[in-house]
């Protein structure tokens, strides 16, 4: 499992500025695609024989591991494996913030409005660019935010990921297929 959080991020620790090209773009993103899916050959199987590991019994490394390979997959994976991770989560046994994210995302490719402000889309606006994906009951997020761990606002997260954030944000009008 260390080994598959190191692959899961070593591929995705790259400086975006050389990217040069939207095909270079593509390529990119379709090798990233294709790690993700060999890593979820080697965890899913994992998960259906003895379900969301616990921390305490895989470690800290290995917990992460597991979060990324399902954070990088799709909707059912995620419907699927989400409700395993809070449960553990509200013992201690997972990460509250990584829940947190995965709850966000799974909201996400709902196309519904996230509830802890972490998740970004570059599809959102006609122009374009990363913005912080429409938040449900933006005056309170960064109170939800604390309380489940977050040491950052999601104004801080928006400029940390480099993508604009505003308030009132509103859903994307056409369906977009978020789901790998």
């Amino acid at each position: 499992m260390e080994e598959i959080y190191d692959i899961d991020q070593s591929i995705r620790s790259i400086d975006w500025d050389t990217i040069s090209s939207p095909e270079a773009s593509v390529a990119f993103s379709m090798k990233v695609m294709t790690l993700d899916s060999v890593n979820q050959t080697k965890v899913i199987p994992i998960l259906e024989q003895h379900g969301w590991l616990p921390r305490s019994k895989v470690g800290d490394k290995a917990a992460k591991a597991i979060f990324y390979v399902v954070q990088h997959s799709n909707l059912v994976t995620i419907e699927k494996y989400l409700p395993q991770m809070e449960q553990l989560a509200k013992h201690g046994e997972a990460s509250a913030t990584d829940a947190a994210k995965m709850r966000d995302r799974l909201l996400m490719f709902q196309g519904k409005k996230q509830i802890y402000g972490t998740q970004t889309a570059g599809w959102v606006r006609a122009e374009g660019g990363q913005v912080i994906w429409p938040i449900e009951d933006v005056k309170n997020v960064n109170k939800r935010r604390k309380e489940v761990g977050f040491t950052t606002t999601v104004e801080e997260d928006a400029k940390r990921l480099g993508a604009q954030f505003d308030p009132n944000e509103e859903l994307p009008k056409k369906k977009t297929d978020t789901q790998q």
